[in-house]
């Protein structure tokens, strides 16, 4: 292998299929991705989005923000260094990016873990003790958040207090929207859900959501049994300095390694976005924190229950087309 060398279409799959471990919006997976040879472009999946709960498309780009980094954390453990452009042709904007592997190289220690986090996270629903290790812990996801530009807000329990409020609120308004609630059943109870949305055995009982006062509130599961007690997870909001598709696609990869990186020293996580879905809640989470623009926020705690069953992924070959790059016309061909 050659320092510019491609990598083998075998091992492209290979990669994708791992990095489809990411998590997204009711398990939506709204994301695509055309191989030419050479380079991988990210799309946004529009039949997958949800327009009854993320009516502004915002955590559609956020989940497949999650879904580049965890692609570049897969192509890092597979012992290759790749190149990322944001938004390439501004002619098309379902182009979020282009991922190119440039150079492979034997993986590091920190690459593996990462690699590894990809299968072993999950989103844990259920109530959890508080975090071990929690200040060292803290300071490593600033710095990682950081880096893709966007700012984190660790809450205290009076702004803890707070935001229970304004769950509560969010819930109650969704409570009475027949479309949200049509949405919601689909992805929990639909036709897809073999192989995408959040099945009944990852998502808490009635009695045990009541003690996660930040969790969305899914129809009553099967997973537990949850222990004694209310959540003590910490709480972090996620914020980015404007409000655009690039902000929102950088989010998603900050919050990516916010919880690649949990996983790797042993915490559980699930994000909470049903509190910045309804622009007056988003707003009122906005002030709390004193950020203009909060995408998403994160439960991170040790975990009290066993871990669920793994969550369904779709089929590689929906959502992966491998090409051949075709320079006399400037389009892909597609491989038979």
């Amino acid at each position: 292998m050659t320092r510019n060398s491609s990598p083998d279409i075998d091992t492209v799959r290979t990669v994708f299929g791992h990095a489809a471990r990411a998590p997204s919006l009711h398990n939506s997976q709204p994301w695509r991705w055309r191989w030419d040879g050479t380079t991988a472009a990210l799309y946004l999946d529009a039949e997958r989005l949800l327009p009854a709960t993320d009516m502004f498309n915002r955590e559609g780009v956020l989940g497949a923000g999650v879904m580049l980094n965890h692609a570049e954390v897969a192509w890092g453990a597979a012992g290759w260094q790749t190149r990322v452009s944001s938004f390439p042709d501004p002619t098309v904007r379902g182009h979020l990016a282009s991922l190119q592997p440039v150079c492979p190289h034997v993986p590091t220690e920190p690459e593996r873990l990462l690699g590894q986090a990809i299968e072993q996270r999950y989103s844990d629903r259920m109530p959890m003790d508080e975090p071990s290790g929690w200040q060292a812990t803290r300071q490593i996801l600033e710095f990682l958040a950081s880096r893709s530009g966007t700012t984190t807000t660790f809450l205290d329990p009076t702004a803890l207090g707070a935001l229970h409020q304004i769950s509560a609120m969010t819930t109650g308004f969704r409570r009475y929207d027949p479309k949200y609630q049509a949405e919601l059943s689909w992805w929990t109870a639909g036709p897809d859900a073999g192989r995408a949305g959040v099945p009944a055995s990852v998502l808490p009982t009635t009695p045990d959501r009541s003690h996660i006062p930040l969790g969305r509130e899914f129809p009553s599961g099967t997973a537990g049994p949850a222990g004694e007690g209310d959540d003590e997870a910490m709480v972090v909001v996620l914020s980015t300095p404007g409000d655009s598709a690039t902000d929102l696609l950088d989010c998603g990869r900050a919050l990516s390694a916010v919880l690649l990186e949990c996983t790797v020293q042993g915490l559980s996580t699930c994000t909470v976005s049903h509190i910045v879905e309804i622009p007056s809640a988003r707003a009122r989470v906005a002030e709390l924190v004193g950020q203009r623009f909060p995408q998403v926020l994160v439960r991170i705690g040790s975990a009290r229950a066993e871990p669920p069953p793994r969550t369904p992924r779709r089929g590689l070959d929906s959502f992966l087309e491998i090409g051949i790059a075709d320079d006399t016309i400037g389009t892909t061909q597609q491989d038979r």
